[in-house]
């Protein structure tokens, strides 16, 4: 059932859908998660929520974060040092 994952079909849907989710965190600021769909053959692009309120699959996802520190929200984006 993964092995379309691997598949030049499965990797370009892949990238596209992680350009998507970078392109996402960069305008918002907002951490999105990346997952794939066995049954469909697709990669599914979502908003997370804050990083203590995510719950099942929102832990086992991709995580995409925006590439500019200053830009991301609170509780989104790589941990900071106090």
């Amino acid at each position: 059932m993964r092995k379309w994952r691997t598949t030049p079909v499965g990797v370009a849907a892949y990238a596209k859908a992680r350009a998507e989710a970078q392109t996402k965190a960069n305008e918002t600021g907002y951490d999105y998660g990346i997952e794939p769909n066995d049954l469909f053959k697709s990669w599914h692009v979502f908003l997370l929520p804050q990083k203590q309120n995510r719950f099942g699959h929102e832990l086992r996802c991709e995580v995409v974060m925006c590439e500019h520190i200053d830009r991301c929200k609170p509780g989104h984006g790589p941990e900071r040092g106090t």
